[in-house]
C-alpha cells in the first residue's frame, strides 16, 4: 500500500503559507535537520506565486528570515 506524504520542500511552502507561530517554528527545525534535502530556489519560487496570487508580501521574506537564521545557528 502506498502512503502519500508531502515532500519537504512542498512542506515548508506550506508551513510558511500558515504563517502561525507553530508552523514557523517547524520550519526552523525542518531546515536544521533536512537543509540538504530543501530546494531553497523552488520554494522561493513557489512562494512568490503564491505572493501573487494572494496579493501578499511577506510569504518570501518569512522564509528568507528563517534561513538566515537557521544558517547563523549552523
Amino acid at each position: 500500500m502506498l502512503v502519500p506524504v508531502v515532500e519537504v520542500s512542498d512542506l515548508v511552502v506550506l508551513k510558511v503559507l500558515a504563517g502561525r507561530a507553530k508552523d514557523l517554528e517547524d520550519v526552523a527545525t525542518v531546515l536544521r535537520i533536512q537543509a540538504d534535502r530543501i530546494d531553497e530556489e523552488r520554494v522561493r519560487r513557489v512562494l512568490t506565486m503564491l505572493e501573487e496570487a494572494l496579493g501578499q508580501s511577506d510569504l518570501l521574506p518569512t522564509f528568507e528570515r528563517l534561513i538566515a537564521a537557521a544558517r547563523r545557528r549552523g
